[in-house]
């Protein structure tokens, strides 16, 4: 257990840290709220992501949720306070748009920043980040009751957390702007068609399958997987350039440890 990981398990409130051999599980435990996410939440979840991310005997971190739902998204409360803020205090808003001052811009980086796989498991409802924070998890195990409801417009909000990008790239324009325009819910059978989620399991059995699957990935190369994931989530680059960045990792990791070990147990078949 790493120093940040022990400091969470001494102040956390909204979220549960268990362990499952090398899979990290982080439980969404605010089951009376529809695991909606107040600041402090956003807070937990980023400061236990960092902790699997910084402890080297976590290989995949599963994400899952307390009660009927996955999570309901943002606490509206917390944005309707924070309007109040602007228009009785003078606060700008602008000056909210640091990570250090936001948690849930924090969040959203430590979504893009963690190189180990991440998979969710989804029952019931995903809302808003809730939704959002699937596009940046490599695995989505849904229950068949799930949906994914991106409401932005209707409450005179935009998409958050890079999903105007990450909902265009996997699912195409015209169907990005069909969801996202129209503020709806897409169920579970739609979600597998069109990509946003991986394998539909049975009612109750997504954390089972999300840890069957994570321990599966939790056997492979650990340095080969995150590297995979970081060349996978890498910024578009012209196509010679990121040939070049594969072979240069080919030449590293074929002359490591990890890689001569996998030769040498293949070559004893």
């Amino acid at each position: 257990m790493t120093n940040t990981e022990h400091n969470m398990q001494q102040s956390k409130e909204f979220i549960r840290m268990e362990r499952e051999g090398h899979i990290g599980v982080i439980v969404f435990a605010r089951s009376e709220r529809r695991n909606a996410l107040n600041f402090n939440m956003y807070a937990e979840i980023a400061m236990a992501m960092r902790a699997y991310q910084e402890d080297e005997d976590v290989r995949v971190i599963l994400l899952c949720g307390e009660g009927k739902d996955f999570c309901a998204g943002n606490d509206i409360g917390d944005f309707q306070n924070f309007g109040t803020a602007v228009k009785d205090d003078g606060v700008d808003p602008q000056s909210f748009l640091d990570r250090g001052r936001s948690p849930s811009i924090d969040l959203a980086f430590v979504f893009m920043e963690t190189d180990k796989p991440v998979i969710a498991c989804v029952q019931g409802n995903a809302v808003g980040f809730g939704a959002t924070m699937l596009l940046h998890c490599d695995v989505v195990i849904a229950e068949p009751d799930a949906r994914l409801t991106f409401p932005f417009v209707n409450l005179a909000l935009v998409p958050e957390a890079g999903s105007s990008l990450l909902l265009k790239e996997r699912v195409g324009f015209l169907k990005a702007a069909d969801i996202l325009y129209n503020a709806r819910s897409v169920g579970a059978e739609e979600g597998q068609s069109i990509d946003l989620i991986s394998e539909i399991v049975g009612k109750g059995e997504a954390r089972a399958r999300g840890l069957e699957m994570g321990a599966a990935l939790a056997a492979k190369p650990p340095i080969a997987l995150r590297v995979t994931k970081r060349l996978l989530k890498a910024d578009v680059e012209p196509l010679a350039d990121r040939v070049m960045e594969e072979f240069k990792h080919i030449s590293e990791r074929s002359t490591s440890p990890e890689a001569q070990a996998v030769f040498a147990k293949f070559l004893k078949k």
